[in-house]
């Protein structure tokens, strides 16, 4: 075999190695989650939170609901969400609380519980209502609850996000939304 032709067999050889795997990698993508396929060898990174980065890491969270109060002590995390006018939807609330849970757990290694308040605030009388609590705590609920928090399209929860998340809705809360959802 000429020279010449060993290097072009070679060439031809590679570039089609190539061209296959890079369709069996779209093959793969396509069929195991699009953009969301992560290699086995990726992992989360995670972060310790720690009372030096409380304000950088809460403020990574860019929630339509502010953040009234915080705390960290202890591998609790207390946070109050505040609701300022009534234009605030239940879904919003959801999404929050879900951004919250999902930093607190998937994203942050040493926090085993969040203590979260959803409080109104009266403008006018400078007072805060309780409208929601939850107490969230690792390992007492699928990871998959996080996600069915974040797509909750009803006032009122279903009975496995009140038992996992321990949620409780105060009479002010089902006045203003369990009651107006209904009609």
């Amino acid at each position: 075999m000429k020279p010449g032709m060993i290097v072009t067999a070679s060439m031809l050889t590679t570039i089609a190695a190539v061209i296959l795997l890079v369709s069996l990698q779209s093959l793969h993508t396509r069929t195991w989650g699009g953009e969301k396929a992560e290699p086995v060898t990726a992992s989360h990174q995670t972060v310790e939170l720690t009372n030096d980065n409380l304000v950088d890491v809460l403020s990574a969270l860019h929630m339509s609901t502010p953040i009234a109060r915080v705390e960290w002590k202890q591998s609790i995390l207390t946070i109050d969400l505040k609701v300022k006018d009534t234009d605030t939807t239940y879904t919003e609330i959801y999404e929050n609380m879900a951004a919250v849970a999902d930093l607190s757990f998937r994203r942050l290694e040493n926090v085993e519980q969040v203590l979260l308040r959803v409080m109104a605030e009266d403008e006018w009388m400078h007072r805060r209502h309780l409208l929601l609590a939850a107490d969230i705590r690792r390992g007492e609920w699928p990871m998959y609850a996080i996600d069915m928090l974040r797509t909750w399209k009803s006032a009122v929860f279903s009975e496995e996000l009140k038992d996992w998340f321990h949620l409780m809705q105060t009479e002010l809360w089902k006045k203003q939304f369990e009651m107006t959802s209904q009609g």
